[in-house]
């Protein structure tokens, strides 16, 4: 649905941004990120346009899933999570997380976030040939959601399988190695690697008319947004100034692709899947009252609510807009 680095300071000239420089609370701003998912603000995390916008350093950590992202936020270590994916969000609400949603990152389709199979397991047999068999997933992510989704579809029976909880790297790795009939992935290098020894269930296509979607959003701990409002706004400003030009066809491939840990073929073929919508869209189509987002919002928090942690009985007291340009 993704791995460590860092950055330093710089002073940022107000008007090529046409933004105003964050009055910086914090020493830094430490953001979680994922590899192997190219978005259009890693060419301004290399060119440091986040620490110039911000006025203070600006540190980047790699995370396995978001769900990492979330523990790593609670402990603490991380204010910022970027491109979380929305199942873990909801998940970390429901347990009642001091964090918030601030803004949309990307939203995509089933070629980002896949379940490969073996040969000779398809929709059309998959009810059969996966029970009682192994199977990867990363539970409590967008993929667990996808992989929930995609065995409504073809159906197939979840009790009846052997769900394995594995992060895409090692789910990959393991369904390569034959250990595992079927791995549900995010991720360009771990989803090319399964699919050299099988394919994805559903298409993108089949996936779409199911009603399968992604959305990976940029959330903030309730902690870092009360104390520096000013640079989560800012933040979100240099990422929407980033898919704008991403969107004019303007932005450095070479310079997101080596960042994203991928080359540049595979960099062009993931993006070409994802949307990056613009704050009028958000507010219009997916983050306004019974709206795409906060429909999803409220269909997750009931699949993966628990008896501990139930379902909120209103998403919307976790989402803030006034961050968004």
């Amino acid at each position: 649905m993704k791995k460590v680095i860092a950055f330093v300071v710089g002073s940022f000239l107000v008007a090529n941004l046409g933004m105003t420089v964050a009055h910086a609370a914090a020493n830094e701003v430490r953001v979680a990120f994922f590899l192997e998912w190219a978005t259009p603000n890693q060419e301004d995390k290399v060119k440091k346009a986040f620490d110039e916008a911000l006025g203070i350093p600006v540190k980047w950590t790699n995370f396995a899933t978001g769900g990492e992202m979330t523990e790593a936020m609670l402990s603490g270590d991380i204010d910022i999570s970027y491109s979380q994916g929305l199942t873990p969000f909801v998940n970390a609400v429901n347990a009642k997380a001091p964090i918030k949603l601030v803004d949309i990152a990307v939203i995509y389709g089933m070629g980002g976030t896949t379940c490969v199979a073996a040969k000779g397991i398809d929709k059309g047999n998959a009810a059969s040939k996966l029970d009682g068999q192994k199977v990867a997933v990363p539970l409590g992510t967008m993929a667990d959601y996808v992989f929930k989704e995609t065995m409504r579809v073809v159906g197939a029976d979840i009790s009846s399988m052997q769900v394995v909880d594995m992060n895409p790297e090692d789910g990959s790795a393991a369904f390569v190695n034959g250990d595992v009939a079927m791995a549900c992935l995010f991720g360009g290098k771990s989803i090319k690697a399964a699919k050299e020894k099988g394919a994805s269930l559903l298409t993108v296509k089949e996936a779409q008319d199911a009603g399968i979607a992604g959305i990976d959003i940029t959330s903030v701990t309730n902690k870092f947004l009360k104390e520096n409002p000013g640079m989560v706004k800012t933040f979100v400003e240099v990422t929407h100034d980033a898919n704008a030009r991403f969107n004019a066809g303007k932005s450095d491939m070479n310079v997101i692709a080596k960042d994203a840990a991928m080359d540049l073929a595979s960099t062009k073929n993931q993006m070409d899947g994802f949307e990056f919508p613009n704050a009028a869209t958000m507010k219009s189509k997916y983050l306004n009252k019974g709206g795409i987002l906060m429909t999803y919002l409220s269909v997750m928090g009931n699949m993966f609510a628990t008896s501990e942690n139930p379902a909120l009985s209103d998403y919307s007291k976790v989402v803030d807009t006034s961050y968004l340009p």
